[in-house]
C-alpha cells in the first residue's frame, strides 16, 4: 500500500527470460500485487516467473493462449486489476529497463486527483545522453505525430510505457477498440482524448544495461507500422469527438477516493 492506495504493478512479457528475474526481484515492498502477462513466450519466461512466485506472493502468472503483442498484455493486466479492486495500476516492462525510484513519482499525481493516467517522460531533463540517435530520431517523430493525433499538446516522449493508470479510469474505458500490438502507446494516448483522461508526464532516467540488447523494436519498421495507425488514429478521434457521439468524461474532480 502506498499513501492509502492499493497498488499494482502490470508487466507485460514476451522471452524475457534474461532479465525478468532481476526485474522481479527488484519491485519495491509499496506494490500490492504483480500481474505478469506473458505473451506465449517460446523461452523460459514463464518458469523463472512461476518460481519466483513461490518466493513472492505478490506475484501472479497470466498466461495468453494466443500472442497479442504488448498492448494486449497490458490490457489483460488492467483489467485483472480492476477486478482485484486495486486502486492504481502501474505498468513496466519485463527487461529491467525501469528503475522503480521513480514509481512513487508515478503514483502521487493519481492518488492527490491531479491525474488519471502519468507516465514517464524522458526528455523533461534535457535529451537523454544514452539514448542512441536512431531511438532518438525514432520517438521524436512518433512524439509529435502523436501529439497532434492525440491533442495532447503538452506530453512528449509518447513512446515511454513506464505508466500508472486509476482503476475508475480503467473501468470508465471500453478496452476492446484499443490497439494491441507495438504501438499501443500511440493508441491509448489518442483513444484516452475521447474519454478526457487527464495526463500527466513525470521524469525518469533512462536505463540502459551494458551487453543486454532490451528493446525488441526495429526502429524503422516500428515508424512503419505506428505511423498509419496514428493517421487514422487522429482522423478517428476527430469523428468520434466532435461529429459521431458526444465526448466521454470521466468527472473526476479532487483527491482520489480510495475504496478498498
Amino acid at each position: 500500500m502506498y499513501k492509502g492506495a492499493w497498488v499494482s504493478l502490470v508487466i507485460p512479457a514476451y522471452n524475457e527470460e534474461r532479465l525478468i528475474g532481476a526485474t522481479l526481484a527488484g519491485v519495491p515492498s509499496l506494490v500490492d500485487r504483480i500481474f505478469v502477462i506473458d505473451d506465449c513466450s517460446t523461452d523460459q519466461t514463464p518458469i523463472i516467473v512461476q518460481e519466483m512466485a513461490k518466493k513472492d506472493n505478490r506475484i501472479k502468472l497470466i498466461q495468453h493462449a494466443t500472442n497479442q503483442g504488448p498492448g494486449g498484455g497490458i490490457i489483460t493486466g488492467y483489467l485483472a486489476s480492476a477486478r482485484e479492486r486495486y486502486d492504481i495500476a502501474a505498468v513496466v516492462g519485463g527487461d529491467n529497463q525501469m528503475g522503480f525510484e521513480y514509481l512513487p513519482e508515478l503514483l502521487d499525481p493519481i492518488i492527490a486527483g491531479e491525474a488519471d493516467y502519468t507516465k514517464g517522460n524522458r526528455f523533461l531533463k534535457g535529451r537523454p545522453k544514452e539514448m542512441p540517435f536512431k531511438r532518438l530520431f525514432g520517438n521524436f517523430t512518433l512524439s509529435w505525430m502523436t501529439k497532434i493525433a492525440s491533442g495532447y499538446w503538452r506530453i512528449f516522449d509518447t513512446q515511454d510505457g513506464y505508466t500508472a493508470i486509476s482503476r475508475r479510469a480503467i473501468e470508465a474505458i471500453n478496452w476492446t477498440e484499443f490497439w494491441r500490438g507495438y504501438g499501443y502507446v500511440s493508441d491509448f494516448l489518442i483513444r484516452f482524448n475521447t474519454y478526457r483522461i487527464r495526463i500527466k508526464d513525470i521524469y525518469r532516467k533512462e536505463i540502459y544495461l551494458p551487453g543486454e540488447k532490451q528493446s525488441q523494436i526495429k526502429i524503422g519498421r516500428y515508424i512503419r507500422l505506428v505511423g498509419p495507425m496514428i493517421i487514422r488514429g487522429f482522423f478517428w478521434r476527430l469523428k468520434q469527438k466532435y461529429f459521431q457521439s458526444p465526448p466521454k468524461n470521466l468527472h473526476r474532480i479532487g483527491k482520489m477516493e480510495l475504496k478498498r
